[in-house]
């Protein structure tokens, strides 16, 4: 049997206002998490950036398509212009699923205009992880070599910072002490969000 209103013991209808929990919009990008993989906010960030920007220009093309006094040329471009959108949109997710496979975590791939940049949350690259990129963006993206561009970005969770910072602080403290190094000099630096372009 259905729900009761405390006050009133009516029955409640399965047609009441939406929760928090409802879908209100049929096309908004819904998030899930992903338990058994800690992405860091930029990465997060980035890509929800990404499709938001995707189901604006989505929404703008169906509205060409449904426009009843626009010409059939203008409805073909836009439904040409939202299938390359969605082919695009396939061949980033198919590389950063590639590039996660291989071992490369928090990866975004961004195509545009017949270039890839590529983000990789690793402070450094080798030569050989760099070729082994540019490998699986070119088979699954069809973008040449000499249009990737590999960008390497070393984030930590704020937390994990914070309880090294805290572990640093405390062992400092125990030494009281460490022969030429000033209050200063013992500070970290972070590296939250600084880039190191490889290609």
């Amino acid at each position: 049997m259905g729900e009761t209103d405390a006050q009133t013991g009516d029955l409640l209808s399965n047609d009441a206002e939406p929760d928090d929990f409802s879908v209100t919009d049929p096309g908004a990008t819904v998030l899930t998490g992903n338990l058994g993989v800690a992405q860091s906010d930029f990465i997060i960030s980035a890509k929800l950036d990404r499709e938001q920007v995707r189901a604006a220009n989505k929404e703008s093309l169906l509205g060409i398509i449904n426009n009843t006094s626009l010409d059939e040329a203008d409805k073909a471009q836009a439904v040409n212009k939202m299938i390359e959108l969605t082919d695009i949109a396939e061949r980033e997710a198919a590389a950063e699923l590639l590039l996660e496979a291989k071992g490369f975590v928090d990866v975004i791939v961004s195509i545009t205009d017949g270039q890839a940049d590529v983000v990789v949350n690793k402070s450094s690259l080798s030569d050989t992880e760099r070729a082994q990129i540019e490998d699986i963006i070119k088979r699954k993206s069809g973008v040449s070599v000499e249009n990737i561009t590999i960008s390497s970005v070393s984030l930590t969770s704020q937390t994990q910072q914070e309880s090294e910072d805290a572990k640093t602080s405390a062992d400092i403290k125990d030494d009281e002490s460490v022969p030429g190094q000033t209050e200063t000099d013992s500070a970290e630096e972070g590296t939250y969000g600084e880039t190191q372009p490889v290609s």
